[in-house]
C-alpha cells in the first residue's frame, strides 16, 4: 500500500515538473535565443505579425481593419521564419523549453521574442515622438 502511494507521488510529481503553466528559464531562453538570431528581415516580419495579430482584437477593429489576405500572408511568413530559427538556430533551447515546460514552452518562448520585438518597436523616435505630442495636449 505505501508502495503505491510512494510510487503515485513521484509520477505526479515528475508529470507537474515536465508541464508547468508558467512561462520559465528555458522558454525565457528560447526566446532570447530567437531575438538573437533572427535578422532584420525576420525581426520586421515577426514584429508585423504582433502588429496584425493586436489588429484583431476589437479595441484595433474600431480604428482600423487589416483585410484578411494579409493577415494571412503575414502570418504565414512569420510561421516559416518561427520554424526556420526554430529549426537551425535555436533547436537545442526548444527542445529544453519542450522537455522542461511542456507543451507551453516553445509558444512562451516566442511570446517572449514578439514581445520583445513590440518593446523594441515602442522605443523608436517615431513614438517618442508620438509620446511627446500625446503628452503635450492642451486642457480644454
Amino acid at each position: 500500500m505505501y508502495k503505491k502511494i510512494i510510487l503515485t507521488s513521484i509520477l505526479s510529481a515528475v508529470c507537474l515538473s515536465f508541464n508547468p503553466a508558467y512561462a520559465g528559464q528555458y522558454s525565457d531562453d528560447l526566446g532570447r535565443c530567437l531575438v538573437q538570431n533572427a535578422n532584420t528581415a525576420d525581426t520586421k516580419i515577426l514584429t508585423q505579425w504582433a502588429f496584425v495579430t493586436i489588429g484583431q482584437t476589437q479595441a484595433a477593429k474600431e480604428v482600423v481593419i487589416i483585410p484578411r489576405q494579409k493577415v494571412e500572408a503575414i502570418s504565414t511568413k512569420a510561421q516559416t521564419t518561427v520554424l526556420r530559427l526554430l529549426a537551425k538556430d535555436c533547436a537545442a533551447p526548444a527542445l529544453k523549453a519542450t522537455l522542461y515546460e511542456g507543451k507551453n514552452g516553445v509558444p512562451n518562448g516566442i511570446k517572449y521574442a514578439v514581445m520583445q520585438y513590440m518593446q523594441n518597436e515602442m522605443q523608436t523616435r517615431t513614438v517618442d515622438a508620438l509620446i511627446s505630442k500625446l503628452a503635450n495636449l492642451k486642457t480644454p
